[in-house]
């Protein structure tokens, strides 16, 4: 056996060394086993979280702006749309009333004219030649005739270079209430002249393909004889 102080002495040498700053006595506590939980976040982690979701939250609103503001764009953009297609409508619209009051009151007036004239001019040559019928030696005729004549011909070229036709349908000729009206109807017991122009009363106009004055006609009407 070993006495007693030395027992003790190789105790206290069997014991760990003592972590506590303020002393350990012989009574010795066990340091406590470190904890398992998760360790606790690093302040820097921390902020760097915070501005990354303040980023993404700014990001996302500044997206959702642009989008409104893209959008607006695009209705605006219609509504412009829109606005343009209706000036033009009524642009278009416009015009065409334009055309119309011009053609109706100053160039149809015009044709109608230029045809009268022409026609005019087309009886009198055929006067004259008839009023010089046998005086073609006569001077004073034969200038007449010619210059009626001449004045003839370049009528007829400016009718054909307006594109002015007259309206004169023959007689039997197929009545047509576009470019006819009637103004007159004759009895007759042929059934198969029943409506065809029976002769022009007065000639039409027709200017570059659009009837500008029907022609006055007058035609046959079927009437069953009396038994």
């Amino acid at each position: 056996m070993f006495p007693i102080g030395v027992s003790n002495h190789l105790d206290n040498d069997r014991q760990p060394p003592c972590d506590n700053p303020q002393g350990c006595n012989d009574d010795r506590v066990s340091t406590p086993a470190p904890s398992s939980g998760p360790p606790a976040p690093d302040p820097a982690e921390r902020r760097r979280k915070s501005w990354a979701d303040f980023l993404r939250d700014a990001f996302d609103q500044q997206t959702a702006e642009i989008k409104a503001v893209v959008a607006e764009a695009m209705n605006r953009t219609q509504d412009s749309e829109s606005y343009l297609q209706i000036v033009a409508a009524c642009q278009k619209e416009a015009a065409e009333f334009a055309n119309h009051v011009l053609e109706r009151h100053a160039l149809h007036p015009a044709i109608e004219t230029v045809d009268s004239l022409a026609t005019l001019i087309d009886q009198l040559q055929e006067q004259a030649a008839s009023f010089a019928y046998g005086q073609t030696h006569c001077p004073v005729f034969q200038a007449l005739l010619d210059a009626v004549a001449e004045a003839a011909k370049i009528a007829q070229a400016k009718r054909d270079y307006l594109d002015i036709e007259s309206v004169c349908p023959d007689p039997l000729e197929e009545f047509d209430s576009e470019s006819c009206e009637i103004r007159q109807a004759v009895p007759t017991d042929d059934p198969d002249i029943h409506t065809r122009v029976e002769r022009t009363l007065v000639p039409g106009l027709r200017y570059r393909g659009a009837v500008l004055r029907r022609a006055k006609v007058s035609v046959y009407r079927h009437v069953q004889k009396e038994q």
